[in-house]
């Protein structure tokens, strides 16, 4: 039981090692609409994810092509652009809300009536599926879909025993995966720089990280191909 510890342990330390810069992003960007608990609960179901894949896999059940997993870079593309475009669109509202706010006056209060109820709707809807949640499993699962390649074969030569005890030890680590997260970007130096320079960092990071993942599972490559033989 010792060394199946040992080696969940090894094994979740090795292929999850870097997703701490990335909860580091995402808890340096906690707000109204992105909280610790989604970022978490994100954080378990990505792992959680790719660990069942791969449990399934090891039974012999493939599920998604390695050669389809590399598509999934084009999520933190996509979230780094929408955080470029958010951005910009944010500035220009910040430059137009005070003018705003002046003319729209009373109108305004009503307008505030109706956009809150709308509000308590939007909250409804997403306390089943929060878009928060989505973006962080999403992530996840990008950034460890090469994990699914190292983890077959090792449930593959597990007993279910076995199988169960990594589980457990995953779930326990990534809490502390998200304990370290957080701390980071609670740290004074990086949490000043990350909030001074977040429009710069994550959009650059996350486009970044897209186009690593499509490159390193030779996604690129394959649809090349691919398009070739039509």
């Amino acid at each position: 039981m010792i060394n199946t510890v040992i080696t969940a342990f090894v094994s979740f330390a090795s292929t999850n090692i870097d997703d701490i810069f990335i909860l580091m992003l995402f808890f340096s960007q906690i707000n109204n609409d992105m909280k610790i608990r989604h970022i978490v609960i994100g954080q378990y179901l990505g792992i959680g994810a790719l660990t069942t894949i791969s449990i399934i896999g090891a039974l012999g059940v493939s599920i998604i092509p390695h050669e389809y997993v590399g598509l999934l870079g084009l999520v933190p593309i996509y979230l780094g652009i929408k955080a470029y475009v958010d951005h910009k669109k944010e500035s220009k509202d910040i430059k137009n809300a005070y003018q705003q706010e002046n003319q729209n006056g009373e109108n305004g209060k009503f307008k505030e009536s109706t956009a809150t109820q709308g509000n308590r709707i939007i909250t409804f809807i997403k306390s089943f599926i929060n878009p928060s949640v989505v973006k962080v499993f999403s992530v996840t699962v990008a950034n460890g879909g090469d994990n699914i390649g190292i983890y077959i074969p090792l449930f593959a030569s597990m007993s279910l025993f076995d199988i169960f005890i990594t589980v457990i030890v995953f779930v326990l680590l990534i809490l502390l995966l998200c304990f370290i997260g957080l701390k980071l970007a609670k740290s004074p130096f990086i949490q000043k720089n990350i909030e001074k320079y977040k429009h710069i960092f994550v959009p650059i990071i996350f486009i970044g990280l897209g186009i690593f993942i499509l490159i390193e599972s030779r996604t690129i490559t394959f649809i090349f191909k691919k398009s070739l033989l039509r």
